[in-house]
């Protein structure tokens, strides 16, 4: 397997987005630097190759380019500052090619191939959120992205998921950023900015007559921390139109919560109409006699279970007493991890209600939700 890390300098964009993920995809790993201060998470990301656009390289990551082979984007606009030149002169011995922009990511993927090294490092995804905490960018660097999710008989879609992702390291998922390791007043900030940005998209589809749901994810443990609670009761208290609206994933962790503590908040919790639904089923330390205590109207099975009911090492048997269990309770059940049409199918077989994956695309800004957003 490759072990390739690419460091991007450019500026933020669609087209950086869509590159992360492309090359990401091709099993390279992938961080940007698009302000002054990410060089941090930089360094403690330890590329072998950068991919610069020359309008981004300045004296503040001058000392990266000396040391690492450099691949050279050139923008089309003429219009555009293109930077130091003390810079590029200084990296010059290190440049070994230069493609215009617009490029085609095979393109870039193959002079990746051709001049990194594969990193002896395996996982430093620990080390840069450690980087950007210390610099203090981790919350600058944070977004909320929405996922579509979809009935499983026709493909209607009924929902969407905020997942939070770092612009600069949209590889990481959310469950290495709010870590043990991460302070929990942090993650509570990160979580209310989340939360904002979903009753702000709540409001906005109410107002386009489409009435879908949308749900944020939060860690079993918030539930027992008095400033989460204290801010989330505030925040539906100045939403108290949008009851059945947004949805709240409680997540599953290495941090086991109280789970009396969280079963009577989410109780009150139900009184300003919010839902609850049992996030990542089949990891950690989820089990039927625990969550029985959470009065949740939704439960959402984890791919990497569904993967394996598909792949013939779960049987359906297994996997159908749950969801018959959540029937039972009037709750619905959601497959997540569905990529293709066998995953389809499979989900189907199961008598699940909704999924969510892949197979009906990756999340997306909310801009590209409804026409007169302004979240941010």
């Amino acid at each position: 397997m490759s072990n390739k890390r690419v460091l991007v300098i450019d500026e933020e964009s669609a087209f950086t987005r869509f590159l992360q993920d492309d090359l990401e995809q091709r099993e390279i790993s992938v961080a940007c630097i698009y302000s002054p201060g990410d060089e941090n998470g930089a360094t403690a990301f330890a590329p072998n190759v950068i991919v610069a656009d020359k309008k981004m390289l300045s004296q503040s990551n001058a000392s990266l380019l000396r040391k690492l082979p450099l691949v050279l984007m050139t923008g089309t606009d003429s219009q555009w500052d293109h930077g130091s030149e003390a810079s590029i002169t200084a990296a010059n011995s290190q440049i070994v090619a230069t493609i215009p922009k617009p490029f085609e990511p095979n393109m870039l993927a193959e002079l990746i191939d051709r001049y990194a090294e594969d990193s002896q490092k395996i996982n430093l995804d620990s080390e840069y959120i450690e980087a950007l905490i210390a610099s203090d960018r981790l919350l600058d660097n944070l977004v909320v992205e929405f996922q579509s999710k979809h009935a499983l008989d026709d493909g209607r879609i009924v929902g969407y998921e905020a997942l939070s992702r770092l612009k600069t390291r949209r590889a990481i998922s959310p469950a290495t950023i709010f870590s043990a390791a991460t302070e929990i007043s942090l993650e509570i900030d990160a979580t209310m900015n989340v939360i904002d940005q979903v009753m702000k998209l709540a409001s906005s589809l109410r107002r386009s007559r489409k009435i879908i749901p949308v749900s944020f994810n939060c860690s079993a443990i918030l539930l027992t921390q008095s400033d989460f609670v204290d801010a989330l009761f505030a925040q539906l208290h100045k939403s108290p139109n949008l009851g059945g609206s947004v949805i709240m994933e409680i997540t599953e962790e290495n941090r086991v919560a109280n789970i009396k503590v969280v079963s009577e908040i989410c109780q009150m919790l139900s009184q300003y109409g919010l839902r609850v639904s049992i996030d990542d089923y089949g990891t950690g330390h989820s089990n039927l006699d625990r969550i029985a205590e959470i009065p949740f109207a939704e439960l959402k099975l984890d791919k990497e279970i569904f993967w394996a009911f598909c792949n013939d090492r779960v049987p359906i048997t297994v996997l159908g007493s749950i969801i018959d269990f959540c029937h039972m309770r009037g709750a619905s059940t959601v497959v997540e991890g569905i990529e293709t049409s066998f995953h389809l199918e499979k989900a189907r077989l199961l008598g699940a209600d909704q999924g969510q994956g892949f197979y009906w695309g990756r999340a997306v800004p909310p801009q590209y939700l409804v026409k007169d957003w302004s979240g941010f």
